[in-house]
């Protein structure tokens, strides 16, 4: 059956090109690096001990603590991504102490060279990137394979029983797939994992690491809107998720005097859409990139850079994450929290159910159903100073016991390497 995927794989070969030239138009970055993504005149990338797979920046940032205790072994280390953005941050949080190059798109001959060129000792994919050709060649050439902090949705696993004649031999080539909770392993079982393959690890998203943010650089970049105005930082959003919320700005200016609002899109090509959307709403709108554009008057400030978003929620007295007005899933409410800022977040967090699901059993984060009692919420607990202290404490819980996954991935992963 693996041969039939990979034959529309390969009729899909013109439009994959022309998809990297289409969003190379806002992203010049896509246009690069081609020779990655075909494995085209790819030198060798000897000596590596453990290949990390992390597919996108939310994959990156979420293995960076594990990233982390590898490097303190003095493990070689080669992380792929698929996304520019993913690269970025991995240049940015590791710079020339791992080597990072494009994963290759799905197509057999592709891959063969890839691992005739890459030889691990051990490799790990992160979270859910189940790629049938990848993951077949990386076991044909006898790399021990995991899949950790795996999780599946309910939606995804819906979607993969349809095609369960395709992923269920992929799923049983892992050496292990690590979950980082019961029902997400639960889920693996229901799409034929065999017996023994799948564990209940924990999230390593838990031991988000915050001891590396520069907090006086942020403290800088406030004091050029104002120190002492409250703020209120809309992170991660997706189209039409800021329209809403702009929609509903004005009312919460009117309620909480000088509230600056932060607005940071998920994907960079939007930057400048959603600055445009915040002027033609009549606000008075700054850029992150562009400190000569912030003043004392910002209503709203774009946050048009990558990788700076845990120090943004380090100085912001609210925080709301995007991805959940729309049918997105969610994004990681884990970070505000890290930060010590009260979380909100829209119904649609199917990606992060579980972890929705154990902080508003603790009363520590609040979930909205639109916009406008998004707003009513923020006023609310603005008002409500010890109602407020006593959310950031619950979730603070929350995060502290649930804490330690990244030691269990790491005793995993060193029993194929040392």
């Amino acid at each position: 059956m693996r041969y039939i995927y990979s034959f529309f794989m390969y009729l899909l070969t013109p439009w994959l090109l022309f998809r990297l030239w289409w969003k190379g138009r806002k992203i010049p970055a896509y246009r690069e690096r081609i020779g990655e993504r075909f494995w085209a005149g790819m030198p060798p990338v000897p000596d590596i001990d453990v290949w990390v797979h992390a597919v996108s920046l939310g994959e990156v940032i979420a293995v960076t603590p594990l990233v982390n205790e590898m490097l303190a072994k003095n493990w070689r280390l080669l992380i792929t991504t698929m996304t520019p953005t993913g690269a970025e941050q991995v240049k940015t949080k590791f710079g020339d102490k791992v080597q990072h190059r494009y994963i290759p798109y799905d197509l057999p001959d592709v891959l063969q060279r890839f691992f005739v060129s890459v030889k691990p000792r051990a490799g790990v994919i992160v979270e859910t990137e189940l790629w049938p050709n990848l993951i077949h060649y990386a076991n044909a050439a006898k790399i021990p394979l995991m899949l950790i902090n795996a999780r599946l949705s309910d939606r995804s696993c819906k979607g993969y029983q349809k095609i369960k004649w395709l992923i269920q031999p992929v799923i049983n080539q892992f050496t292990w797939i690590l979950a980082q909770s019961a029902d997400d392993g639960k889920r693996f079982q229901q799409l034929g994992a065999r017996e023994g393959l799948v564990q209940t690890i924990g999230n390593m998203k838990f031991d988000l690491q915050t001891k590396d943010i520069n907090r006086d650089l942020f403290l800088q970049l406030k004091a050029a809107w104002g120190q002492d105005r409250p703020v209120v930082i809309v992170a991660s959003t997706h189209d039409n998720e800021e329209e809403q919320i702009l929609g509903q700005l004005a009312r919460l200016q009117a309620a909480i005097p000088n509230v600056v609002t932060l607005f940071a899109p998920r994907h960079p090509e939007r930057f400048q859409k959603v600055y445009a959307l915040a002027q033609q709403a009549g606000f008075k709108t700054g850029l992150r990139s562009k400190p000569e554009t912030l003043s004392s008057e910002s209503d709203v400030v774009i946050l048009d850079s990558m990788g700076e978003l845990l120090g943004f929620y380090q100085i912001s007295d609210y925080a709301f994450v995007g991805g959940s007005f729309v049918p997105i899933g969610g994004h990681n409410v884990l970070e505000p929290i890290a930060m010590n800022a009260p979380v909100f977040s829209g119904p649609e967090v199917h990606n992060f159910k579980t972890i929705c699901r154990d902080l508003l059993e603790a009363d520590a984060m609040i979930i909205v159903q639109s916009a406008s009692e998004l707003v009513d919420k923020i006023i609310a607990l603005h008002a409500d100073e010890p109602e407020k202290k006593k959310l950031v404490s619950n979730a603070s819980e929350v995060l502290k016991a649930n804490k330690g996954a990244v030691a269990r991935y790491l005793a995993v992963v060193e029993t194929f390497v040392d």
